[in-house]
Protein backbone atom coordinates (compact mmCIF):
# COMPACT_ATOMS: atom_id res chain seq x y z
CA UNK A 1 0.00 0.00 0.00
CA UNK A 2 1.35 3.33 -0.77
CA UNK A 3 0.21 6.68 0.85
CA UNK A 4 0.67 9.76 -1.41
CA UNK A 5 0.50 13.31 0.62
CA UNK A 6 0.21 17.12 -1.22
CA UNK A 7 -0.84 20.14 -0.40
CA UNK A 8 -3.30 21.77 -2.40
CA UNK A 9 -4.45 25.19 -2.84
CA UNK A 10 -7.52 26.17 -1.98
CA UNK A 11 -7.64 24.38 1.11
CA UNK A 12 -6.51 26.39 4.83
CA UNK A 13 -3.12 26.89 5.71
CA UNK A 14 -1.21 23.79 6.46
CA UNK A 15 -4.21 21.27 5.99
CA UNK A 16 -2.60 17.64 3.58
CA UNK A 17 -4.83 15.28 1.92
CA UNK A 18 -3.56 12.04 1.36
CA UNK A 19 -4.34 9.40 -1.36
CA UNK A 20 -4.76 6.11 0.11
CA UNK A 21 -4.03 3.15 -2.34
CA UNK A 22 -5.31 -0.32 -1.76
CA UNK A 23 -6.21 -3.41 -4.08
CA UNK A 24 -6.38 -0.27 -6.97
CA UNK A 25 -9.12 1.75 -4.87
CA UNK A 26 -8.20 5.24 -3.67
CA UNK A 27 -9.15 6.71 -0.93
CA UNK A 28 -8.89 10.36 -0.62
CA UNK A 29 -8.87 11.24 3.12
CA UNK A 30 -9.69 14.77 3.96
CA UNK A 31 -7.53 16.38 6.75
CA UNK A 32 -9.31 16.51 9.90
CA UNK A 33 -8.08 17.51 13.83
CA UNK A 34 -9.36 14.12 15.68
CA UNK A 35 -9.00 13.38 19.64
CA UNK A 36 -8.37 9.61 20.35
CA UNK A 37 -9.59 8.47 23.75
CA UNK A 38 -8.45 5.07 24.77
CA UNK A 39 -7.08 3.60 28.13
CA UNK A 40 -4.56 1.04 26.02
CA UNK A 41 -1.67 3.93 25.62
CA UNK A 42 0.05 1.06 23.13
CA UNK A 43 -2.95 1.14 20.74
CA UNK A 44 -3.31 4.86 21.32
CA UNK A 45 0.41 5.08 19.65
CA UNK A 46 -1.00 2.93 16.96
CA UNK A 47 -3.49 4.34 15.97
CA UNK A 48 -1.96 7.48 15.97
CA UNK A 49 0.84 6.44 13.40
CA UNK A 50 -2.01 4.79 11.32
CA UNK A 51 -4.25 7.62 11.38
CA UNK A 52 -0.86 10.41 10.42
CA UNK A 53 0.00 8.57 7.69
CA UNK A 54 -3.66 9.39 6.56
CA UNK A 55 -2.94 13.27 6.80
CA UNK A 56 -5.14 13.62 10.07
CA UNK A 57 -3.61 15.75 12.95
CA UNK A 58 -4.14 12.94 15.52
CA UNK A 59 -3.89 13.65 19.91
CA UNK A 60 -4.13 11.54 22.79
CA UNK A 61 -6.40 11.35 25.45
CA UNK A 62 -5.65 7.67 27.86
CA UNK A 63 -7.50 9.25 30.85
CA UNK A 64 -11.47 8.55 30.16
CA UNK A 65 -12.24 10.90 33.38
CA UNK A 66 -10.18 13.74 31.76
CA UNK A 67 -11.54 13.49 28.03
CA UNK A 68 -14.05 16.80 28.36
CA UNK A 69 -10.51 18.67 29.63
CA UNK A 70 -9.11 17.31 26.84
CA UNK A 71 -12.01 18.48 24.35
CA UNK A 72 -11.96 21.93 25.62
CA UNK A 73 -8.00 22.18 25.29
CA UNK A 74 -8.16 22.31 21.46
CA UNK A 75 -11.62 21.41 20.08
CA UNK A 76 -11.42 18.43 17.85
CA UNK A 77 -13.25 17.99 14.29
CA UNK A 78 -13.78 14.13 15.25
CA UNK A 79 -13.74 12.32 18.52
CA UNK A 80 -12.63 8.52 18.32
CA UNK A 81 -13.47 6.64 21.37
CA UNK A 82 -13.20 3.74 22.39
CA UNK A 83 -16.01 1.85 24.93
CA UNK A 84 -14.11 -0.77 26.76
CA UNK A 85 -12.47 1.46 29.27
CA UNK A 86 -12.47 1.56 33.06
CA UNK A 87 -13.23 2.80 35.62
CA UNK A 88 -15.33 5.25 33.29
CA UNK A 89 -16.78 3.55 30.40
CA UNK A 90 -16.77 5.50 27.01
CA UNK A 91 -20.76 5.45 27.02
CA UNK A 92 -20.46 7.12 30.13
CA UNK A 93 -17.75 9.42 28.30
CA UNK A 94 -20.32 9.83 25.43
CA UNK A 95 -23.36 10.89 27.64
CA UNK A 96 -20.88 13.73 29.37
CA UNK A 97 -20.33 15.10 25.52
CA UNK A 98 -23.76 14.79 24.69
CA UNK A 99 -24.90 16.74 27.65
CA UNK A 100 -22.38 19.61 27.90
CA UNK A 101 -23.47 22.11 25.68
CA UNK A 102 -20.49 23.66 24.02
CA UNK A 103 -19.01 20.17 22.98
CA UNK A 104 -22.08 18.04 22.42
CA UNK A 105 -22.01 18.66 18.44
CA UNK A 106 -18.93 16.95 18.03
CA UNK A 107 -19.04 14.23 15.98
CA UNK A 108 -17.96 10.76 17.78
CA UNK A 109 -17.17 7.41 16.40
CA UNK A 110 -16.78 4.54 18.61
CA UNK A 111 -14.16 2.17 18.73
CA UNK A 112 -15.54 -1.59 19.48
CA UNK A 113 -14.41 -4.80 19.72
CA UNK A 114 -18.29 -6.03 19.70
CA UNK A 115 -21.63 -6.11 17.92
CA UNK A 116 -23.73 -3.37 19.91
CA UNK A 117 -26.11 -5.10 21.64
CA UNK A 118 -29.86 -4.12 21.23
CA UNK A 119 -30.01 -2.19 24.54
CA UNK A 120 -27.08 -0.42 23.55
CA UNK A 121 -28.39 0.66 20.31
CA UNK A 122 -31.65 1.91 21.46
CA UNK A 123 -29.58 3.99 23.98
CA UNK A 124 -27.01 5.43 22.30
CA UNK A 125 -27.23 5.07 18.83
CA UNK A 126 -28.45 8.26 17.80
CA UNK A 127 -25.82 10.38 20.49
CA UNK A 128 -22.95 9.41 17.55
CA UNK A 129 -22.16 9.54 14.13
CA UNK A 130 -20.78 5.94 13.22
CA UNK A 131 -18.51 3.21 14.83
CA UNK A 132 -15.67 0.94 13.90
CA UNK A 133 -15.09 -2.30 14.69
CA UNK A 134 -11.70 -4.00 16.63
CA UNK A 135 -9.06 -4.90 15.61
CA UNK A 136 -8.52 -1.86 13.22
CA UNK A 137 -7.30 -1.93 9.78
CA UNK A 138 -5.66 0.94 8.67
CA UNK A 139 -7.56 1.45 5.04
CA UNK A 140 -10.71 0.64 7.04
CA UNK A 141 -10.55 3.68 9.96
CA UNK A 142 -9.09 5.65 7.23
CA UNK A 143 -12.12 5.15 5.23
CA UNK A 144 -14.62 5.46 7.93
CA UNK A 145 -13.09 8.38 8.71
CA UNK A 146 -13.45 9.52 5.35
CA UNK A 147 -17.01 8.20 4.76
CA UNK A 148 -17.90 10.38 7.88
CA UNK A 149 -15.96 13.54 6.50
CA UNK A 150 -18.43 13.08 3.40
CA UNK A 151 -21.87 13.13 5.38
CA UNK A 152 -20.52 15.79 7.63
CA UNK A 153 -19.44 18.09 4.71
CA UNK A 154 -23.40 17.16 3.06
CA UNK A 155 -24.72 18.10 6.07
CA UNK A 156 -23.35 21.64 6.05
CA UNK A 157 -24.14 22.26 2.57
CA UNK A 158 -27.82 21.21 3.14
CA UNK A 159 -27.92 23.95 6.27
CA UNK A 160 -26.63 26.57 3.93
CA UNK A 161 -28.65 25.22 1.36
CA UNK A 162 -31.73 25.39 3.74
CA UNK A 163 -30.35 28.98 5.06
CA UNK A 164 -30.42 30.85 1.25
CA UNK A 165 -33.20 29.29 0.93
CA UNK A 166 -34.96 31.33 3.91
CA UNK A 167 -35.57 28.56 6.37
CA UNK A 168 -35.02 30.12 10.14
CA UNK A 169 -31.65 28.52 11.41
CA UNK A 170 -33.45 25.91 13.79
CA UNK A 171 -35.09 24.52 10.93
CA UNK A 172 -32.46 24.71 8.46
CA UNK A 173 -30.19 22.79 11.86
CA UNK A 174 -32.94 20.50 11.80
CA UNK A 175 -32.32 20.11 8.12
CA UNK A 176 -28.89 19.38 8.52
CA UNK A 177 -28.85 17.15 11.75
CA UNK A 178 -31.42 14.56 9.64
CA UNK A 179 -28.40 14.21 7.24
CA UNK A 180 -26.28 13.33 10.00
CA UNK A 181 -28.96 10.79 11.33
CA UNK A 182 -29.95 9.00 8.16
CA UNK A 183 -26.27 8.13 8.26
CA UNK A 184 -26.02 6.58 11.77
CA UNK A 185 -29.24 5.05 11.12
CA UNK A 186 -27.66 2.71 8.04
CA UNK A 187 -25.33 1.95 10.86
CA UNK A 188 -27.56 0.78 13.13
CA UNK A 189 -30.03 -1.40 10.74
CA UNK A 190 -26.87 -3.38 9.31
CA UNK A 191 -26.32 -3.73 13.21
CA UNK A 192 -29.40 -5.13 13.70
CA UNK A 193 -28.84 -7.53 10.71
CA UNK A 194 -25.66 -8.78 12.19
CA UNK A 195 -27.91 -9.60 15.95
CA UNK A 196 -30.44 -11.33 14.10
CA UNK A 197 -27.91 -13.37 12.53
CA UNK A 198 -26.07 -14.10 15.29
CA UNK A 199 -29.34 -14.97 17.09
CA UNK A 200 -30.37 -17.44 14.34
CA UNK A 201 -26.29 -18.61 14.48
CA UNK A 202 -27.00 -19.88 18.29
CA UNK A 203 -30.17 -21.03 18.15
CA UNK A 204 -31.14 -18.42 21.05
CA UNK A 205 -34.95 -17.26 20.36
CA UNK A 206 -35.39 -15.97 24.59
CA UNK A 207 -38.61 -13.67 24.91
CA UNK A 208 -36.10 -11.32 26.71
CA UNK A 209 -33.66 -10.96 23.42
CA UNK A 210 -36.55 -10.90 21.27
CA UNK A 211 -38.38 -8.23 22.31
CA UNK A 212 -34.52 -5.85 22.66
CA UNK A 213 -34.59 -6.98 18.58
CA UNK A 214 -38.07 -5.41 18.33
CA UNK A 215 -37.31 -2.68 20.31
CA UNK A 216 -34.67 -1.46 18.42
CA UNK A 217 -36.46 -2.02 15.00
CA UNK A 218 -39.32 0.52 16.46
CA UNK A 219 -36.57 2.60 17.38
CA UNK A 220 -35.14 2.51 13.88
CA UNK A 221 -38.51 2.57 12.40
CA UNK A 222 -39.61 5.55 14.05
CA UNK A 223 -35.93 7.41 13.53
CA UNK A 224 -36.69 7.38 9.51
CA UNK A 225 -40.24 8.39 9.73
CA UNK A 226 -38.67 11.15 11.75
CA UNK A 227 -36.13 12.18 9.27
CA UNK A 228 -38.90 11.87 6.54
CA UNK A 229 -40.86 14.06 8.45
CA UNK A 230 -38.02 17.03 8.73
CA UNK A 231 -36.46 16.44 4.60
CA UNK A 232 -40.06 17.22 3.23
CA UNK A 233 -39.61 20.32 4.81
CA UNK A 234 -35.75 20.76 3.28
CA UNK A 235 -34.56 22.38 0.21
Amino acid sequence: MNALRFRKSGYSSGAIHSFIVHNKSIYHIGYMQILLIDDNEKLCMLYQKLLSRGGHETRIETHAKDALQAIRMARPDLILLDIMMEPVSGWEVLEQIRSTPDVADIPVIILTGKVLTPQEAVKYGMMIEGFVMKPLEQTMLLKAIDDIKQVLDESEERYKKAISSGLPPEKAAACRAAIKKNNILRFLRDNLSKQEQLLKNEGNDTLEILHSLDGMREMIATEYQKIHQTMENCP
